[in-house]
């Protein structure tokens, strides 16, 4: 076998014309990244460039921009992601070859990163750093795998312990305030809210929902997966329609069914992108504190559960590939535990009044 492990690194020995080429592959986690990078070296012996001197590494900053960001493209339903989350990573690494960025650099750029401000003059969130962190280490792991011969840095480098579980969900006085204020001018938001409330839907979801896929005659709503609408997960689901969604699908289906979306730009007719600064506007004249669009989604799922709807249930609605992501949105509401201590209450009175009369039963003398 030309390829084998020795210790904690796997090594190569082969021959070729009765020569034999042997050595270590540092760089290689696993068998496969080592078979690949033998496989090179033999080509490089084919083509009699073994042993030529080190082809120096590429810029960071020139191999996410001409390599892996089309790839990503090609092979990431997130490549949108991709693209924003590298340009810090550019701005702070990229004028450096990628064999010098070592562990202490990525180091310094993750507690810098973590200790600058957002656009906006918030902290910046541990999961932002990791998520950057993820790409890098994915930049490398590209490179490796075309044969670049560099070792991933971030493999030493430790994430940030995530604490980013959010709890926030709408109290029935909430949702009075927020609908209340989505009058005027912000009108055109008050459908946009509460079907999030009441199907569960992504504002993604919601914004690129067309016509096509609302089926009143079965009371339907077709999420699709498609390569121009795609769902967070990768998957078509539908979801049952309850009278207040259908309600107001039928209301704006008299303004907008001539229409090929359902909430669209007047302007360009396509779908609409501008709800983030009107809801923000919405939320802070309503008093709502720390309350996100995405929370809306979280309402949903919460009220389901507290109705007695089961995770499976709600996995299926939301379009979660995974049960515990769905059981991250089932928190117990107030009314919920009120619910749950009151039943034991009653189950303790009905055992208070069972109680005498098992006593008077036993203090009654045999016939």
């Amino acid at each position: 076998m030309s390829v084998f492990k020795r210790g904690s690194k796997w090594c190569y020995d082969f021959w070729v014309n009765g020569r034999r080429y042997r050595g270590s592959i540092p760089e290689a986690r696993v068998k496969a990244q080592a078979e690949r990078a033998e496989h090179a070296i033999r080509d490089q012996v084919y083509e009699g460039t073994y042993g030529a001197p080190k082809t120096p590494a590429p810029l960071l900053r020139d191999f996410i921009t001409d390599t892996f960001l089309p790839w990503s493209k090609v092979n990431k339903r997130t490549w949108v992601h991709d693209e924003f989350r590298s340009r810090p990573l550019i701005k702070a690494l990229g004028s450096k070859p990628m064999d010098e960025i070592s562990p202490i650099l990525i180091e310094k750029y993750k507690r810098d990163r973590r200790a600058s401000k957002t656009a906006r003059g918030g902290e910046r969130a541990p999961s932002t750093v990791n998520r950057e962190l993820e790409l890098l280490s994915k930049v490398f792991s590209l490179a490796i795998d075309q044969g670049l011969t560099i070792s991933n840095p971030c493999r030493k480098v430790k994430r940030f312990r995530e604490d980013n579980e959010r709890n926030r969900y709408l109290s029935d006085q909430e949702e009075a305030r927020l609908l209340s204020v989505l009058t005027g001018p912000r009108a055109d938001l008050r459908p946009v809210v509460i079907l999030a409330i009441h199907t569960g839907m992504r504002r993604g979801e919601l914004l690129s929902l067309r016509w096509a896929n609302v089926d009143f005659e079965r009371g339907l709503i077709h999420v699709m997966n498609s390569q121009r609408e795609q769902t967070k997960s990768g998957h078509s689901r539908s979801i049952p329609m309850n009278g207040i969604a259908r309600r107001e699908l039928l209301g704006l289906h008299r303004e907008t069914g001539h229409t090929e979306y359902v909430f669209f730009n007047d302007k360009t007719k396509k779908p609409r992108t501008d709800l983030k600064n009107g809801f923000g506007t919405a939320c802070v004249i309503a008093g709502l504190d720390d309350f996100r669009f995405h929370d809306l989604r979280h309402t949903a799922a919460t009220r389901l559960a507290d109705a007695g709807t089961n995770t499976r249930e709600i996995m299926a609605i939301l379009g979660h590939r995974c049960i515990q992501t769905s059981a991250r949105y089932t928190h117990a509401t107030d009314d919920g535990l009120r619910r749950a201590m009151e039943a034991l209450a009653q189950r303790q009175t009905r055992t208070d009044t069972k109680v005498p009369t098992i006593a008077k039963e036993r203090q009654m003398p045999a016939a």
